[in-house]
């Protein structure tokens, strides 16, 4: 298995694992923005709208070559970009993703490997890294992110969704069936 090929396999994983995360939030945005674990960190509605850009992130430096950051640091929660539910943030992870296998697949291993893309942050450029790196660069960070917001399911009174493994209820069945 190629580099692209084990990055296109571990991006349709972790885009459904992201939809469905997305879904299984509450529909509430009063809790989806008042939960906080520190003042310094996101909230979960703030983590949705910082990893559900990645993927458009990654379709535009594969075929524009360049990356422009959509919602870094701290973010204006209130501007035009933002989406408007959960379903629109995971809509938007399935459309863009649904597209990167192609053109991941049509891009020669020298350009995936060599060729440099500027990545923005608003109008600053903060670095040129190599087509790959930015790809698996927000993968890795859409995991991260994706794990901290696992951290607050049930601090909304919302269900642990299986993404990545059993749920610890789903954990505590398993075991009690295997005792019986």
């Amino acid at each position: 298995m190629t580099n692209q090929e084990f990055f296109i396999t571990s991006w349709e994983r972790i885009s459904k694992v992201t939809a469905k995360g997305f879904r299984s939030l509450p529909n509430d945005l009063d809790k989806l923005t008042s939960q906080r674990h520190h003042p310094k960190f996101r909230s979960p509605w703030e983590l949705v709208n910082h990893i559900g850009p990645h993927a458009k992130e990654i379709y535009q430096a594969l075929s524009e070559g360049k990356m422009e950051l959509i919602n870094e640091g701290k973010f204006d929660i209130k501007a035009p970009h933002i989406y408007k539910s959960t379903e629109d943030a995971a809509k938007a992870v399935e459309e863009f993703s649904a597209k990167l296998p192609e053109l991941v697949k049509n891009c020669d291993e020298k350009t995936w490997t060599s060729k440099m893309i500027p990545v923005y942050w608003g109008p600053a450029k903060i670095m040129d890294v190599p087509l790959m790196q930015a790809c698996w660069m927000m993968h890795h960070d859409t995991v991260y992110h994706l794990g901290q917001l696992t951290s607050y399911y049930r601090m909304m009174g919302t269900n642990q969704p299986n993404l990545m493994g059993p749920t610890s209820e789903e954990e505590d069945a398993m075991m009690a069936a295997a005792q019986n």
